[in-house]
């Protein structure tokens, strides 16, 4: 049963924390954690040097992925599109963890194995999953983002009810003067939620979190509540001081995730080092300008300067000098249509303390200047969550195979004016 693409993005970031959890909690129950989180381990080769970060307790990256497993014909729970993508990155030096949801429409040049056929193929973002699996995900992020990846977490569309039922439920308030209900479009979920503060159950939660057509905000209005559970199912998680606790979450993720994250009595110390980072969470969105290409197709075209910012932000984060050029696989949109976008606001949401909550507090990130080589078709840019789309929806030629992608051999550390795409 499809929960949707929405509610996957709230249950990968909830699976992140639980996994850290478990390894800052299960210190004194080693053996009952490994075995039942080892069948949930997968790891695989990609281009870049493994990363030993979270044995020395340094900040690293995770690339969370949640896969839409669609129609039951499908023959394997892991068959899909990854139609949730959240690049995390963990710093236990800063003591903050940050979320970067990436829009899976976003144009780009696949990056995978050289035997792989759709390798240097242009498509949208969420189609790297589809076509190589996380492997080919994880490849092709790096190369959109400038960064290495150091683990993954997937989970698919099942899970969010069991989780929610395995913290006990949580407590949420319907404000509206009507049962929140999504039976109409989904009436596999017959749940409802009644105006007042109710302490719901899994079914009742997913509901609560998804109803958006009878929401004055739309689909805004169900991303804050989105978050609300999310704030709410950490809070839960964070609290929990029993083995018996922890078993329940296991049980409702491990047969549900895969990751690259061991559990091992080399990784349990290291994991503890990261309990305070866990303490603040903000949250940011990579998506572009929405256009329709001459094939057809809906995408989103990401602008050099905000991807450049995010890549910035997220090096910061990682500990790497900033770069002055940008190198990416995605289609800019400075290329598509020479010139630059305007520069869009980023909201954060803060998840700070040891009962998280949330702000919608806007930063805006100052102008640049964008230098562009329009003769090249394939380099990157962002917009931060709180994009303000045009009125209109630009039709422009489909991408060729023989695009380019940029590079920043000349790439060096310092503070930008411009983002310069490498032709």
């Amino acid at each position: 049963m499809k929960i949707g693409k929405k509610i996957i993005l709230m249950l990968t970031a909830i699976v992140l924390t639980t996994v850290l959890a478990l390894g800052v909690y299960l210190t004194s129950a080693y053996t009952f954690s490994t075995g039942e989180l080892s069948k949930t381990f997968k790891d695989f080769s990609t281009s870049s040097k493994k990363s030993d970060a979270i044995k020395q307790t340094k900040s690293f990256s995770i690339l969370l992925m949640g896969v839409d497993t669609g129609s039951s014909e499908r023959q394997s729970q892991w068959e899909g599109n990854s139609d949730s993508m959240i690049l995390v990155t963990v710093n236990p030096e800063t003591k903050k963890t940050t979320m970067t949801s990436l829009e899976r429409d976003i144009l780009i040049t696949l990056s995978g194995p050289k035997n792989n056929d759709m390798n240097g193929a242009e498509a949208k973002l969420n189609a790297a999953y589809a076509a190589g699996g996380a492997q080919m995900a994880i490849m092709t992020v790096q190369d959109l983002l400038n960064i290495t990846i150091d683990n993954y977490v997937q989970i698919n569309m099942q899970g969010l009810i069991d989780l929610v039922d395995a913290v006990g439920g949580i407590t949420v308030t319907n404000e509206f003067d009507f049962p929140i209900s999504i039976a109409e479009n989904e009436p596999e979920y017959q749940a409802t939620v009644a105006p007042g503060t109710h302490k719901v159950n899994g079914e009742q939660a997913l509901v609560y979190a998804r109803m958006r057509y009878d929401d004055p905000e739309g689909d805004y209005g169900r991303q804050k509540r989105q978050r609300e559970v999310i704030q709410k199912v950490l809070k839960k998680i964070l609290a929990l001081d029993s083995i018996s606790s922890y078993r329940k979450i296991l049980s409702a993720v491990s047969d549900n995730m895969q990751t690259n994250i061991e559990i091992s009595s080399s990784t349990i110390p290291s994991l503890l080092g990261y309990r305070d980072a866990l303490k603040t969470i903000k949250t940011y969105q990579l998506k572009g300008e929405d256009a329709t290409l001459s094939d057809g197709g809906s995408y989103q075209i990401v602008t050099s300067n905000h991807l450049l910012e995010t890549q910035n932000r997220i090096r910061a984060e990682l500990g790497l000098h900033k770069v002055t050029q940008l190198k990416t696989s995605a289609t800019v949109y400075e290329n598509l249509y020479g010139s630059s976008k305007a520069q869009v606001s980023d909201n954060q949401y803060d998840f700070s303390g040891q009962s998280p909550s949330y702000s919608d507090n806007t930063t805006s990130y100052p102008s640049y200047s964008a230098g562009v080589d329009t003769s090249s078709a394939s380099a990157g840019s962002a917009t931060e969550q709180g994009t303000t789309s045009s009125n209109t929806t630009p039709v422009v030629p489909a991408p060729q195979p023989d695009v380019p992608v940029v590079d920043d051999s000349n790439a060096s550390a310092g503070t930008a004016n411009a983002a310069t795409i490498i032709p």
